[in-house]
């Protein structure tokens, strides 16, 4: 797997990344990998390389080749934000609310692709591309959960069982008997309606909820023309305020969301403390935490709401973002904290009794503004209970600070 902070790659085993630190505990594969990679020419027999060890090897070395032949190295350090409309003249047509998009080798024309009426995906080289070449190694990389998939074949053609939507990048790495290599990269954007399932744990009882959000809002928010660059890459508390929504997909998910709880806590509250916690449960365990830098191609990308859930991943401003919107919708007082360009949530709670236990190494963190009392509270990672951060984190004199110091220019809190 690769860092979802640094973009290096890791092994599966560690808790912290061995390049920058980034604690990769409980973050992984929130997105389920939904793909399969079939092998139609050899009887429908198919390696799926499990081990992320393996697939880590092969990625490295398609990444080596990649270098040797002058690729630009952010083609393997960052997942550009690709801007949306209607289906180009080369998209593959799923249905009236659905398409694929195709770019990269598939606009050089050396990758082509089609849609059979099952619902399978062929995808193959030309014949000018595979020419000369014995053995074919092709990886099928989600993008949006940092997972991959790989097959070798001695064909230059590869079957996709049941795509999903998503953003995938699929790299084939050609080796000829005499040693030479050549590799081709292109990328497909699966676009469409969204109705997915997430499943999370709060208080020791599990939960499920569904998550819909339209083609039409995911699009409207990507392209919103209202929204400037200087605000939508600014890494202020007031820039990352303005993207809380609580309309569409965010204020039906309130609405399921409060139907599960009450189904399994039948007259319970749901304007208090442990309400908020749970609500704040669903967002630390179901989301792929990743940076701006890798998955915008910027250090600073603000996404509404209805990006994160089409998505399932955000960094903490995004799910800080998220979280305030929800809570808001659930008739909440809420914000975000920005610290050093570390998001959190800001909720006001009329009682606030603190958690049964605090995790080792953070602390209870309660800022007043404007006469009201908030609880900060950790959104990228899991199992962080409501009012608690990192102890890196801190509020002295007036102001948020980071390891004791003054937070820079742009920290505190924000409301919508």
């Amino acid at each position: 797997m690769k860092c979802p902070n640094c973009g290096e790659d890791v092994t599966d085993d560690v808790p912290f990344c061995p390049h920058c630190g980034h604690n990769l505990e409980g973050r992984r594969h929130k997105r389920k990998l939904r793909f399969i990679l079939m092998d139609v020419q050899d009887d429908m027999r198919f390696r799926h390389l499990a081990s992320a060890a393996v697939i880590t090897v092969v990625i490295v070395a398609v990444i080596s080749v990649l270098l040797a032949l002058g690729t630009p190295a952010d083609d393997q350090g960052s997942v550009d934000t690709p801007g949306y409309g209607e289906p180009s003249d080369g998209a593959i047509i799923v249905s009236d609310t659905s398409f694929i998009e195709l770019s990269r080798a598939f606009d050089d024309g050396d990758m082509s692709a089609r849609l059979d009426s099952s619902g399978q995906l062929s995808i193959w080289l030309s014949d000018g591309a595979s020419e000369g070449f014995s053995t074919f190694t092709w990886i099928l990389r989600d993008e949006y959960s940092n997972t991959s998939q790989a097959i070798t074949k001695d064909t230059a053609d590869l079957t996709w069982v049941s795509p999903d939507l998503g953003r995938y990048t699929v790299t084939v790495h050609c080796i000829a008997d005499d040693g030479s290599e050549a590799v081709y990269v292109g990328v497909m954007d699966y676009l469409g309606n969204s109705h997915v399932q997430y499943s999370f744990v709060h208080d020791g009882e599990s939960y499920s909820v569904y998550v819909d959000v339209s083609l039409d809002e995911f699009l409207g928010c990507i392209n919103a023309d209202g929204v400037p660059d200087d605000r939508r890459h600014s890494p202020t508390a007031e820039s990352g305020a303005s993207f809380i929504n609580t309309d569409g997909s965010v204020e039906l998910l309130s609405e399921r969301l409060r139907n599960a709880y009450l189904s399994r806590n039948p007259g319970a509250s749901t304007s208090g403390q442990e309400y908020a916690d749970y609500i704040l449960d669903f967002v630390q365990s179901c989301f792929t935490v990743g940076s701006d830098t890798y998955y915008h191609s910027t250090s600073t990308y603000w996404a509404f709401p209805a990006e994160t859930l089409y998505t399932s991943v955000g960094d903490s401003g995004d799910l800080a973002v998220l979280a305030a919107s929800i809570l808001i919708a659930s008739g909440y007082d809420a914000g975000i904290a920005v610290v050093n360009g570390h998001g959190f949530v800001a909720v006001s709670l009329d009682s606030y009794t603190g958690p049964s236990s605090v995790p080792e190494d953070y602390h209870q963190l309660r800022v007043s503004q404007n006469g009201t009392s908030y609880c900060i509270t950790e959104v990228d990672e899991g199992n962080v209970p409501l009012g608690c951060v990192d102890g890196s984190y801190g509020y002295s004199g007036g102001r948020f600070t980071y390891y004791g110091q003054a937070a820079g220019e742009g920290s505190g809190i924000a409301l919508p």
